[in-house]
């Protein structure tokens, strides 16, 4: 009778122990079950409280002691086992989760929840492989850019990264691999469309193939995105000069001398395109600017002496041309 007395007690203390938790009074939960303890030192269920008020207020390790005394006392419980793979699981400390999960559903195959933490975790630890991977590929590429095989190896798991497939792109056309080059711009592209520099790109590319209507129609969706950038419109005028375009490729490189005065090239090839079309003054006047900018250059000497020569000024374009002579 005694006995029965003191369980009923126990039970009792406990539920209100399990009541101040709830209302979130954890000194008074603890010190009901620490009680509980000294009369019923087996009652699982107060191991357990202490647990969970421990937890709760984040004091994991200390909550993991309990729970472990608890398993010492009853060590075939499987909700114990579950709790602990919760806690380890929260700490993120994997191979610990498993083992205590792997042991509940050994003793109670029918604790489902369990088997989708299991699934979690390898999810999460598949993820963090797979980013550890990316990491170290991607420390690879940028201590070692020319190697193709460090950027495939990343595709491999992310293969529409747009940046990895843009440096990749990059690295191939700088070895002249074009139509390689082509293809990874072009994935880039898929996730990133509007992206001027990849366009820019493919545009040279294309040049240098000899698809000259490709080309301008990559430069013209370049400038799209940046509308004053000099280096697309003075690639764009030289591919429109092939052409023979001369109109619009004058226009191309008016506007990048307008916005970087200081080209040497444009101004050169500005003075190319004039001489094209009969306006041999202004033609003669931007190479001499040309040659302002950058005096050692033979061929803007050349350019210079072809253009004086047009006009019947002979004496001027044979000193042009002695000076692109010594130049080189």
């Amino acid at each position: 009778m005694k006995n029965q007395y003191l369980i009923l007690n126990v039970i009792e203390k406990h539920q209100t122990a399990t009541e101040y938790l709830v209302l979130g009074k954890f000194d008074v939960a603890i010190a009901l079950c620490h009680q509980i303890i000294e009369v019923k030192p087996d009652f699982i269920p107060a191991y357990q409280t202490i647990g969970n008020a421990l937890e709760i207020q984040g004091n994991l390790e200390a909550a993991l002691s309990w729970y472990t005394q608890a398993l010492k006392i009853q060590p075939n419980l499987a909700e114990l086992y579950k709790i602990i793979g919760n806690l380890y699981s929260r700490q993120k400390q994997w191979d610990e989760a498993i083992a205590c999960y792997e042991k509940a559903i050994k003793l109670e195959p029918t604790l489902t929840d369990i088997y989708e933490k299991l699934g979690e975790i390898f999810q999460q630890r598949y993820l963090e492989n797979l980013q550890a991977a990316l990491s170290n590929y991607r420390l690879a590429i940028d201590y070692s850019p020319g190697n193709e095989s460090h950027y495939h190896k990343f595709l491999e798991i992310q293969p529409y990264n747009p940046e990895i497939c843009k440096q990749l792109a990059n690295t191939l056309f700088s070895k002249n691999k074009l139509g390689s080059a082509i293809i990874f711009y072009q994935i880039a592209l898929i996730t990133e469309p509007e992206n001027p520099e990849i366009h820019f790109n493919l545009g040279k590319i294309l040049a240098k193939q000899g698809y000259l209507e490709q080309a301008i129609s990559e430069y013209k969706l370049a400038l799209e995105v940046e509308k004053n950038n000099p280096d697309i419109y003075l690639q764009l005028g030289i591919v429109l000069a092939k052409q023979e375009r001369w109109s619009e490729a004058i226009a191309s490189y008016r506007r990048t001398i307008e916005i970087n005065p200081k080209s040497d090239l444009s101004h050169n090839y500005l003075g190319e395109a004039l001489t094209k079309v009969g306006e041999l003054e202004e033609g003669i006047y931007m190479f001499q600017q040309a040659i302002n900018l950058n005096p050692t250059s033979p061929l803007f000497q050349k350019n210079f002496g072809d253009a004086l020569a047009k006009q019947g000024k002979i004496d001027e374009a044979s000193a042009a041309y002695s000076r692109a002579i010594e130049l080189g």
